[in-house]
């Protein structure tokens, strides 16, 4: 949730300086703000399930660590195809639900 909101908080702030002097950024409208809000809960979803990739971080609480979890001994290559499929895994939930 606070990714979340600290992302839609960087958009708003960023269509309001950005608008007045770049071209392609549009102004903070009602139209955008929920194609913003949308955004930002799929960004929310996906490092919701990318802290879910940490098998120490609360490990008795942790429903992704069978799935997604990282464990010592995994090579960097796999930990990175693992994060990055996990991100994935959040965002798209978080779009569909």
């Amino acid at each position: 949730v606070g990714c979340g909101a600290a992302f839609y908080a960087g958009l708003r702030c960023g269509r309001t300086i950005l608008s007045g002097f770049l071209d392609h950024v549009d102004e903070p409208t009602y139209d955008n703000s929920k194609n913003d809000i949308s955004l930002s809960i799929a960004i929310g979803g996906a490092t919701g399930f990318f802290v879910g990739t940490d098998a120490s971080y609360l490990p008795d609480q942790n429903f992704l660590i069978d799935c997604v979890g990282i464990k010592d001994g995994m090579s960097d290559l796999t930990g990175c195809a693992i994060a990055g499929t996990s991100t994935a895994m959040g965002f798209t939930t978080a779009q569909t639900v």
